[in-house]
């Protein structure tokens, strides 16, 4: 298959599946060509195993005027980002390509792309516009009546742009159970399921010594996250257990980033991973860690209950300080039961979520509802 995939996303999770995406369907010999706005140029950058790259100019107005950038980079985004989505999908449609697959965007989750094209298009949703349908994302009573009109104002118009169009769209891909459900609820639009995956060859099992740590991936600040539920649970535990909380974050500038080879190293000097988010639309942190055979303890949410299998391979609990460190007890205490979950999560790894086996389902998606035949 000829294939063009646009995305235009930040640093992280969203932007790896569509790296993971590119590589995956070059690796069966397709042809994928990316076209991007995205000039950041870091470790997931689909542009660098993809057939061909198309990138395209934007720029942002300087962030150095909070209100003037603010008001000006809305602007913009409303029209004339619009105009440029217009130029790309007519690119697009010029090279008769037998399919689009649209990965989401950073400005306004379901790109205008979708709008223009006339080939036949994918949308891979990872999760609807957050700040549209998400009741912990909205406004905080103590803000001024101005900013509040045009905030409000400000997501009424994005909510529109994210819903047309998702609308545009002719077919539709959700990463997750969770994300269908939530995609039938914001859209009404029914999808089928083609899962992100983690890459076993990466993340897999070291001869390492394990430390007197706890492992937790997320944002210090971020209340969604859970670092409070984590490093709480942790200093829950017995006086005489002591266990350090080691914390990485991936919102930090390029310089200050772990490799993947430092954080499969982690993983594997870590006992176990906490996944304490309130919310989570999927999640590739428990994947990650049960590849490198290293067990989870992840709460009862999202896409959590699709990846982790309780008393298997990990715990799924409740968002409990309480719990979660009796959890974590459980497991130091009785180290046969730590080593059976870590047993039992590399192998539900290899045999469920290798990115080998989730391209291999991608493929088959496009190839049986976008009709292409092989020649």
């Amino acid at each position: 298959m000829r294939i063009a995939l646009y995305y235009n996303l930040k640093f992280g999770g969203a932007k790896r599946v569509a790296y993971e995406h590119v590589k995956g369907l070059v690796k069966l010999g397709h042809t994928v060509d990316v076209y991007t706005l995205d000039f950041e140029n870091d470790i997931f950058d689909p542009g660098r195993v993809a057939t061909n790259v198309f990138r395209y100019n934007y720029h942002e107005f300087s962030r150095h005027f909070p209100v003037l950038s603010r008001l000006i980079n809305d602007f913009k985004i409303f029209l004339i980002y619009k105009i440029i989505h217009k130029k790309i999908a007519k690119d697009i449609d010029s090279n008769s390509y037998d399919l689009v697959l649209v990965h989401p965007d950073k400005f306004t989750q379901a790109p205008f792309v979708l709008r223009f094209l006339k080939s036949k298009t994918v949308y891979y949703c990872q999760e609807p516009l957050r700040v549209a349908y998400e009741y912990s994302m909205k406004l905080s009573k103590d803000i001024g009546i101005i900013n509040r009109i045009y905030e409000n104002f400000n997501r009424y118009v994005r909510k529109r742009i994210d819903l047309r169009n998702v609308k545009s769209a002719k077919f539709y891909v959700a990463s997750c159970l969770h994300v269908r459900e939530r995609m039938i609820s914001a859209y009404n639009v029914f999808s089928d399921v083609v899962y992100p995956g983690v890459d076993d060859s990466i993340f897999n099992p070291l001869l390492k010594k394990k430390k007197n740590q706890i492992l937790f991936v997320g944002d210090r600040t971020d209340l969604l996250d859970g670092f409070d539920l984590a490093n709480s649970a942790v200093n829950f535990l017995p006086k005489n257990i002591r266990l350090n909380l080691k914390v990485i974050s991936w919102n930090k500038d390029n310089s200050q980033r772990v490799s993947e080879k430092q954080l499969c190293e982690i993983y594997n000097e870590s006992l176990m991973t906490l996944c304490a988010n309130r919310y989570e639309t999927f999640g590739l942190v428990p994947l990650e860690s049960m590849a490198c055979g290293t067990p989870v303890i992840a709460t009862n949410i999202g896409g959590h209950r699709e990846t982790v299998i309780n008393n298997l391979t990990g715990f799924l609990v409740e968002p409990s300080v309480k719990e979660i460190s009796n959890k974590i007890l459980n497991l130091l205490t009785n180290r046969k039961l730590l080593e059976k979950f870590s047993f039992n999560s590399r192998k539900h790894i290899k045999k469920n979520w290798s990115w080998d086996h989730c391209i291999l389902d991608l493929e088959e998606y496009l190839k049986t509802h976008i009709g292409h035949e092989e020649s």
